[in-house]
């Protein structure tokens, strides 16, 4: 690497990432062992990091710097070739691979999207590779993500879905698998967490509706009985306990009112979990079933 390339990549974060591009725009024409150079140091230090179990990771530096792998590679200065590209996807599938054997993938999990979009780049410029695994690692980080409740799964699904399908298994999986789960979208599951924190905020502000009722009718019938029984001699019924004892009664019928409200905000809750608890299965299902054409279609384990 010359001297003017080692300047427009010298973006230091706290000393540790000396590496990293500055400005893209700036950066000159690159040799394709150049731009490998580049590419890998941003990726010995992904590995690094994400395979350090012990360590603090700040994901969303990963993934700004993933995105500038990504930024790279899509402009005219990287100049990879066939090449450059397979030992770049090979070292890609090989770090995220490592998050199906760690315990903890969170930080996996929370840069698959930033993954899946270098992938996405790299298959419009080399979509004769074969993005087998690539595509399994996607479908796995996917459904990780939805069962985290991490939004990007559906971002995943996107780049997933706008992959070259140059390929006729790619072609496959989008008509059978990824088919499902853009009607799956199509219908909203994106939306049901939402719609299930909604609900259940509402829950909540029902209880603590109906515990401050409790809490006025235990007050106003402890005094309804109190004065009922100072005026139990007198021939008059003071107006007063009239209007006490149809107060009382309101309360009781508001108390009804949102127990059914809350009966029924329950019963939409317990739907929107049955929807999540069958997609999250058919995301296991589609993988499972996605990975075997993927494997019999390649002619390697033949």
């Amino acid at each position: 690497m010359d001297n003017r390339t080692q300047t427009q990549t010298q973006v230091v974060t706290n000393g540790v990432t000396p590496f990293r591009i500055n400005s893209i725009e700036q950066l000159p024409t690159l040799a394709q062992d150049e731009s490998c150079h580049i590419i890998k140091q941003y990726f010995d230090y992904l590995e690094s990091t994400l395979s350090n179990q012990e360590s603090v990771v700040h994901v969303e530096q990963l993934r700004e710097m993933l995105d500038e792998v990504s930024g790279f590679i899509r402009s005219n200065k990287s100049q990879l070739r066939a090449d450059g590209y397979s030992r770049m996807l090979k070292r890609l599938n090989g770090i995220y691979a490592q998050g199906l054997r760690n315990n903890n993938d969170r930080a996996f999990t929370r840069t698959a999207v930033n993954f899946a979009d270098i992938l996405n780049t790299v298959s419009q410029s080399f979509p004769s590779y074969d993005y087998s695994e690539s595509v399994g690692l996607l479908l796995h980080y996917m459904h990780k993500m939805f069962n985290y409740r991490e939004e990007g799964w559906i971002e995943v699904f996107e780049h997933l879905i706008s992959m070259s399908d140059s390929l006729e298994i790619m072609q496959l999986i989008k008509s059978q698998h990824l088919q499902e789960i853009q009607n799956w979208v199509e219908e909203g599951v994106d939306n049901l967490f939402a719609l299930m924190d909604e609900q259940l905020e509402v829950i909540d502000n029902i209880d603590a509706e109906i515990l401050l009722l409790d809490q006025e009718l235990l007050q106003r019938r402890k005094a309804f009985h109190t004065e009922a029984k100072k005026t139990s001699n007198e021939r008059v019924v003071p107006i007063t306990r009239a209007r006490d004892k149809r107060l009382i009664q309101q309360l009781f019928d508001r108390r009804a009112t949102l127990i059914s409200e809350r009966l029924g905000k329950l019963e939409l809750a317990d739907l929107l979990d049955e929807n999540i608890q069958e997609f999250t299965d058919r995301l296991i299902e589609i993988r499972r079933s996605a990975m075997i054409q993927l494997v019999w279609s390649n002619p390697e384990v033949h």
